[in-house]
């Protein structure tokens, strides 16, 4: 991964620690969890809030280090194209924030022979509408991409507005910025429980003793929904992830596109320096404690037999490293980020990300200061209510996002 930079939003923060040393005991909003939705949110805030981040261990130090920063929101919300336009246009933008930067780079879904009139439909639907998408034939995508070979597929669906990031410095750099205008960042620090008064939240009890604000926004991963159990249903599982990362031997192309193999649990992307990632082989996980120690043999052998079958001169590519990592999963895949009416008044939640925290951050920012009382975001917070859910049963079917089904 890249090393951690120093952001330019930090220079007049220069020596301080963001009042690790010294935090105080009151602010106006306390985030619970310093993940990237955690550091993206807290950076949004602290623009005009005195804002105080908690975290368990150290910063982006589990499910964000371990996630593969696909940037991929146009194709996951063909339905809502402004939330899609806010990420992709706040990727853009943060470009070059101190060592953070957004590789931008085509997508493509290849397409199997018996999907190919259903992909043929859909391309030509979401081109009507305005999405920068198009159907290409195997020809067309191999003259484009020489390294790929889709003897064995109808052609793949090509999307524009994706790339990727290095997830870690997306997250410190975040984290820096949020310092610089004021934020407490508190790690190795775990968060007890809520301090309430009646029906409203009042701030947090830790390690490190009491602090209070009148909102408090939990975005802890696939434990905020442990965290809150005692106070607030929330449909959210974990499940266990996987990424490889393989050297092709000669480097891919500087245009080497990402995407994902539909029904195989697939995805993959290129690294800056010319090896493939991929990722998926996404399940329900019953012990996540431990998961993100377990690396899944079963996955890199899927992979190996896979991706030899559409890119050329991968059978002798070499295993470089394997991690797994775990997330919290919905219903329907995607978040909640809401306030929710059933819930204490000023407790706002951020969960359920399904393997999307990383794109979402910025969306998952601008949503929660709409909801903690600041502007109206440009985007309809609907789609993320808890209450779009009939059941909050934590008991439901897990869908895999990289089946691509």
């Amino acid at each position: 991964m890249s090393e951690q930079g120093t952001s330019p939003e930090r220079s007049s923060a220069e020596g301080r620690r963001g009042g690790q040393d010294h935090p105080r005991g009151s602010y106006d909003v306390i985030v619970v969890g310093g993940g990237v939705v955690g550091c993206a949110v807290a950076r949004e805030l602290a623009a005009d809030r005195e804002v105080l981040v908690v975290e368990r261990g150290q910063i982006a130090g589990e499910a964000t280090a371990l996630a593969a920063g696909e940037i991929t929101m146009s194709p996951s919300y063909t339905d809502e194209p402004e939330i899609a336009d806010h990420a992709n246009e706040f990727f853009r933008a943060y470009d070059g924030t101190g060592e953070f930067s957004f590789a931008e780079r085509p997508s493509v879904e290849l397409v199997p022979p018996d999907r190919e009139g259903e992909a043929r439909r859909r391309a030509e639907r979401l081109a009507d509408d305005g999405v920068a998408v198009e159907f290409l034939g195997p020809d067309e995508v191999e003259r484009r991409h020489p390294r790929f070979d889709l003897s064995g597929f109808a052609g793949a669906v090509r999307h524009e507005d994706t790339g990727f990031v290095d997830p870690y410095t997306f997250a410190v750099t975040l984290k820096e910025g949020a310092e610089a205008r004021g934020a407490t960042v508190l790690t190795d620090t775990a968060v007890a429980g809520l301090r309430t008064d009646g029906d409203r939240v009042v701030g947090v009890e830790t390690e490190a003793g009491a602090f209070e604000a009148p909102r408090v926004v939990v975005a802890a991963g696939w434990r905020t929904e442990r965290f809150l159990r005692d106070r607030l249903e929330l449909p959210v599982r974990p499940y266990r992830t996987q990424c490889v990362v393989l050297d092709p031997g000669e480097s891919l192309a500087d245009d080497f596109p990402m995407g994902w193999v539909p029904g195989e649990h697939v995805y993959f992307r290129p690294e800056r320096n010319g090896d493939l990632l991929v990722g998926g082989w996404s399940f329900a996980e019953d012990d996540p404690e431990a998961a993100s120690d377990r690396e899944d043999e079963a996955f890199r052998d899927h992979v190996a037999d896979l991706v030899p079958g559409f890119l050329r001169a991968f059978d002798r590519a070499r295993f470089v490293n394997g991690w797994a990592g775990v997330d919290g999963a919905t219903p329907d895949t995607r978040p909640i980020v809401d306030a929710p009416a059933e819930g204490l008044d000023g407790l706002v939640v951020a969960t359920g990300f399904h393997g999307r925290g990383v794109m979402t951050a910025p969306v998952a920012a601008t949503a929660v200061r709409e909801l903690v009382g600041g502007e109206p975001a440009p985007f309809p917070l609907s789609p993320f209510a808890l209450d779009r859910f009939e059941s909050r049963s934590r008991d439901f079917e897990f869908f895999s996002i990289s089946a691509g089904d």
